[in-house]
């Protein structure tokens, strides 16, 4: 029990705060998180995802279920999480796929954002949703593919900026997304560069409306999630998105 103290402990030292000082209010923001797809098993992505949640003492409420991301579902919430892609089987895998995302679910993240709410899409949050709509301009960016996993370097290019505050470069074993990124170089905060030298794009911010977002790639492999990096970015996220101090 002691040595699981300890830990406890030093993870809240390692982060550079008073491990204490999410927990001197009841009033905490709220979370949901939509996850899982074909390629990615919720079972682990809520488990890589869940102790950035509790360090930071904000409650997160975790759906598979993508027809329950409703604008009624989001009036509940601060922080929207979504780490799945775009796509559906209900055919079978042996079938094209179908984007789920409708026009209506859309206009509520939209909404959702610019009255103030935080977003946090994680890795394949980019991948196959439907073109030309409010999601992509929302999100500032698109899918580019990506190559079988393997070790690649994040390269942290804004060391200004709070999400990335105590950050930094790493390596670590996952997908590296070549994303597709439409904003400027301000707002970019993490680029991948793999042994070969492919770099892409692997993490930004922006603020529309009254509201912020993040979005960061890494995320395919439970290595990459658990990562200390990685985690302090999600802390990082999570508070800059909720504006947090």
């Amino acid at each position: 029990m002691k040595k699981l103290l300890l830990t406890f402990a030093l993870a809240g030292c390692a982060f550079g705060q008073d491990a204490s000082a999410v927990y001197q209010s009841a009033n905490r923001p709220r979370a949901l998180a939509l996850i899982g797809d074909r390629y990615h098993s919720p079972m682990y992505i809520r488990d890589g995802l869940a102790p950035a949640f509790l360090r930071e003492n904000i409650p997160v409420t975790f759906i598979e279920n993508d027809q329950a991301l409703t604008a009624e579902a989001l009036k509940d919430f601060q922080l929207l999480v979504i780490l799945r892609d775009g796509m559906n089987w209900p055919k079978g895998y042996d079938q094209p796929a179908v984007k789920w995302m409708t026009d209506a679910q859309q206009q509520a993240l939209w909404d959702f954002v610019h009255n103030g709410g935080g977003f946090l899409p994680l890795h394949n949050a980019q991948g196959i949703y439907p073109p030309d709509g409010l999601y992509y301009k929302l999100l500032g960016g698109d899918y580019g593919g990506h190559p079988k996993p393997y070790v690649f370097t994040v390269r942290i290019e804004n060391h200004t900026h709070p999400v990335t505050a105590g950050v930094e470069d790493f390596e670590i074993f996952d997908e590296q997304h070549t994303v597709k990124y439409y904003l400027d170089r301000e707002h970019l905060l993490l680029r991948s560069i793999a042994r070969d030298n492919l770099a892409a794009p692997a993490g930004w911010w922006r603020e529309m409306g009254q509201g912020r977002l993040v979005y960061l790639a890494p995320g395919h492999t439970p290595e990459a999630l658990g990562h200390p990096m990685i985690q302090r970015l999600l802390r990082n996220s999570m508070r800059w998105c909720l504006r947090m101090k």
